[in-house]
């Protein structure tokens, strides 16, 4: 397969794949803003230690083996070898139902002390109980979702987060008002529950999907017994890509039970720290982090094409892919950055009637542009197999954060708190962007990638701000948002931000197949 039948491919999968994440990302959120009206600010503060957990132990479960399936995959299909691949899946599996199985143990039994001595609540007991019985699904589903991306089947596993996601609102919206009445920690139970459910039926898709793949051959030819991979091999590769994992979940995790207890020694009620840490962790991040869904495609589809370039001596063509990477990231991130800020009061009222939330917004937004990118560089950072890199970052990330969680949080409360986060996240994402613009010697174009976006959403945001107001008009938020995004994008073309170059870099993939395949037919034609 040719460069250009490559970019196609990527192309298309990154569209169907943005397209998916999008709707299921605008349903999560909805969903997340109808969760939290129903249990309010304490009760998304139970809910996000509940789920600290979960994401916790769900990354120990899974233990760096779905980057490594995906990678590994990848490049055996760049050397046009599928014999290892079944070989591969096996030792995936093995090394997974491990992890996992260990981890639902701990979980189960470990539940009451996490509950009682981390969380600090007994109503997460029965939650998390409930949430050891998800971890198996987790481990051996992140397996057959790492065989789809490396094997560039999309759509399979996509089908696959579309029956999760449509299980857990099934199952959440059809009981949730007779565990209301009970109390949190029911409510948080049924949360539980679904969540469960959903993975189950997640992966017994998965399993099935893949063995439909099994009997068209896509894993099975010829035995190379030369290049097959050991139980080991796999586990020097996908290990030091879990310890990364477990680092920045486990600080995640730290924060989230520190925070709380940090806010108490402040001088805030047990109820009051749950309500501020739910309204910041819950209800302003996720919605902060919600235009990133336009990039889940890239910084899950990039592993794959970087992997296999490099496994061919590319050298270009990772770098070309990297900077189209990182240009993209930084347009939709400034964007963002910019429209939280102008319109966060607005943004706090019509997503969540509350002024609170709109004052955090405009705080935080300033951390876009250095939260979405860090995705996409720990990526590419783990396919160009520099994954020790991303842990030590991340240890030293974990270092100060809980330093400074200890000491600035008891003494100046939400502000301390404020500082953490900037702190935490412009530390772990310079130092990675900084290691990957060494190894790739890759420019970065300060100009293009970050001052001309910055000044075209500026424009756009308050032309529109304005003109609406001048009007009278102040309760049509969307349409305002969907204006501000047109004249940003014309202004980006005016200014040549985003240039010609761009876009027949989008189309010459679709062009150079049309005309293959003309050529094709014609030669077809002669020979008969």
């Amino acid at each position: 397969m040719n460069n250009t039948m490559k970019r196609k491919k990527l192309i298309i999968n990154a569209l169907i794949l943005t397209l998916t994440t999008v709707t299921l990302g605008f349903i999560n959120t909805s969903f997340r803003v109808y969760l939290s009206n129903k249990i309010g600010a304490e009760g998304m503060g139970l809910y996000q230690l509940i789920m600290s957990i979960h994401i916790m132990t769900s990354t120990l479960a899974i233990s760096g083996i779905r980057v490594t399936t995906t990678r590994l995959i990848a490049e055996e299909l760049g050397r046009g070898n599928k014999s290892n691949i079944k070989n591969i899946m096996r030792k995936a599996f093995i090394y997974s139902l491990f992890f996992s199985l260990l981890t639902a143990f701990v979980l189960y039994q470990g539940s009451e002390f996490i509950a009682i001595n981390w969380i600090e609540d007994k109503r997460a007991i029965l939650p998390l109980k409930i949430l050891s019985c998800s971890l198996p699904f987790v481990g051996v589903g992140a397996c057959f979702h790492g065989y789809f991306y490396g094997m560039r089947k999309v759509i399979k596993s996509i089908s696959t987060d579309i029956i999760e996601v449509s299980t857990l609102m099934i199952v959440i919206s059809t009981f949730l008002s007779a565990f209301l009445s009970k109390g949190l920690g029911y409510t948080c139970a049924l949360i539980s529950v679904g969540i469960t459910l959903a993975l189950m039926a997640s992966t017994i898709v998965c399993y099935i999907l893949y063995l439909f793949e099994k009997k068209s051959g896509c894993t099975n030819s010829y035995r190379d017994k030369k290049n097959t991979y050991s139980l080991l091999t796999v586990s020097k590769i996908a290990f030091p890509i879990a310890c990364s994992a477990y680092i920045q979940t486990g600080l995640k995790t730290v924060e989230d039970i520190l925070i709380p207890d940090a806010l108490r020694r402040f001088g805030s009620s047990t109820s009051v720290s749950l309500s501020t840490f739910g309204m910041i962790k819950g209800m302003v991040l996720p919605i902060l982090y919600f235009p990133s869904i336009f990039l889940a495609s890239f910084s899950t589809l990039i592993i794959p094409e970087i992997s296999e370039a490099k496994a061919l001596n590319q050298t270009k063509r990772v770098n070309n892919i990297i900077a189209k990477v990182f240009k993209f990231t930084l347009l939709i991130a400034i964007f963002a950055s910019g429209l939280f800020i102008i319109y966060s009061k607005e943004l706090g009222i019509h997503i969540y009637n509350n002024i609170e939330v709109g004052f955090m917004m405009r705080v935080l937004a300033p951390l876009i542009p250095f939260m979405y990118l860090d995705r996409v560089v720990d990526g590419s950072l783990n396919a160009l197999d520099q994954q020790m890199s991303t842990l030590r970052y991340n240890l030293i990330d974990m270092g100060v954060r809980i330093v400074l969680i200890l000491f600035l949080i008891p003494k100046y409360g939400v502000t301390g708190f404020i500082i953490v986060l900037f702190a935490g996240t412009l530390l772990n994402s310079m130092l990675s962007i900084n290691r990957l613009l060494k190894v790739t010697n890759l420019d970065f174009l300060i100009g293009d990638w970050i001052l001309k976006p910055a000044f075209c959403v500026t424009l756009a945001s308050y032309m529109v701000k304005l003109t609406f107001d001048c009007l009278h008009i102040t309760t049509m938020i969307i349409p305002q948002i969907l204006l501000v995004v047109a004249i940003y994008l014309i202004l980006l073309i005016m200014i040549r931000c985003i240039k010609k170059t761009d876009i027949m870099w989008f189309f010459d993939a679709f062009k150079n197949d049309i005309k293959t395949e003309k050529i094709s037919d014609l030669g077809i034609s002669k020979r008969f």
